[in-house]
């Protein structure tokens, strides 16, 4: 295989053709990485350097470099490492200045969120240049409120919105017109369950999967979620209640939303900002089911075609007893020397992914 090394600009530098392994992960809902492992060569040095993104041909992801290793190894080689994140990323070097309040589709809210912070903000010198947005498409999603948290990360309050509305994001790079698209996208439908679409259902029985783990944990699992909001001078904090689960099946926890200002809406937008935090939240406390699979590439289904990342397939493993409807939430393409690509599919959100959601978005009180 190859790599397209361009500068930040998308001026192309170079070519790499000799690698050694080269690991691409995209994701469906936050940003993705890369890992590159290759030969030292004066000329890699200098195409492989910090802020240089790196592509493949006739693909519109474009990866930054941001860590680079120089080294000699136990057999006396010597190689080059970097690593680095989708330029999805870049979304990420932008807070939340000013607050956004609004009643709207979720795509509209991130919409918003990058407009006003990395797009088109009000002072020029947050602007990142070269980068427009993309038609929004035609998504379906209800309307829900929402409130920003005060100097939240970019990139954080777009991956919430985006991981509970099951939305995916990214930015796309249009080489030759040197432009980058800011996208919102939904995955296809292709479950066992609907018509409109050929079917893709991954099963072991079908030898479309070598490998496959299956995860079912309620560890984290909360039903109930108590939402306080700001406390203010003699008022006492206003709670609200999201959930109705009763005796065992109910598991309490205590979300903190203080950054929704009551002075700034009324009682009853606060109410119901309060309640969409709560189940917002509490989508990130549910049980959880997930399939993690190595793909057989010569089999049925072809990757880029038959499925891609943000699709809804059907995965089953009949000897196990288990057959779930999942979103794919990424895809590992590992690359040896010039072998053809080894795909890994985690299918619905990984625990790893989930615990470091709940160390990051709720704070106990």
């Amino acid at each position: 295989m190859e790599l397209y090394v361009y500068d930040r600009n998308l001026v192309q530098l170079g070519l790499i053709e000799k690698i050694t392994s080269f690991i691409w992960t995209r994701r469906y809902w936050y940003v993705g990485g890369f890992q590159l492992l290759v030969p030292f060569t004066v000329r890699h040095a200098e195409l492989l350097k910090k802020r240089h993104l790196i592509t493949m041909r006739s693909d519109m992801e474009a990866g930054e470099i941001r860590f680079v290793e120089i080294r000699k190894n136990e057999h006396g080689k010597e190689e080059i490492e970097v690593t680095g994140q989708f330029i999805s990323g870049w979304i990420g070097k932008r807070t939340v200045l000013n607050p956004i309040i609004m009643t709207a589709p979720p795509q509209q809210i991130i919409n918003r969120l990058v407009t006003e912070n990395v797009t088109n903000p009000t002072a020029a010198d947050r602007r990142i240049e070269d980068i427009t947005h993309a038609p929004i498409a035609d998504i379906q999603r209800p309307n829900v409120e929402y409130a920003s948290e005060p100097f939240i990360n970019v990139k954080l309050a777009t991956k919430q919105i985006a991981k509970a509305a099951q939305l995916g994001f990214n930015i796309a790079a249009d080489i030759r017109q040197r432009r980058l698209f800011f996208n919102i996208y939904d995955g296809r439908d292709l479950t066992e369950d609907q018509q409109a679409n050929p079917p893709a259902v991954f099963s072991m029985e079908f030898d479309n999967v070598l490998e496959q783990t299956f995860t079912n944990c309620i560890e984290n699992l909360r039903t109930v979620a108590y939402v306080g909001g700001e406390a203010t001078g003699n008022r006492p904090r206003r709670i609200v209640e999201v959930g109705n689960a009763t005796g065992l099946d109910r598991d309490e926890v205590f979300i903190n939303a203080s950054d929704i200002l009551s002075q700034q809406i009324g009682d009853a937008q606060m109410n119901a900002q309060l309640t969409q935090r709560g189940i917002q939240q509490l989508g990130y406390f549910a049980e959880t089911l997930g399939f993690a699979s190595k793909i057989n590439q010569h089999a049925n289904l072809r990757y880029k075609t038959d499925y891609d990342l943000g699709d809804r397939v059907t995965c089953i493993n009949q000897r196990w007893g288990v057959r779930i409807n999942a979103r794919i939430t990424e895809i590992t393409e590992t690359y040896q020397d010039h072998s053809k690509a080894q795909i890994d599919i985690t299918f619905g959100e990984s625990l790893p992914a989930l615990t470091d959601q709940l160390r990051t978005l709720v704070m106990q009180k």
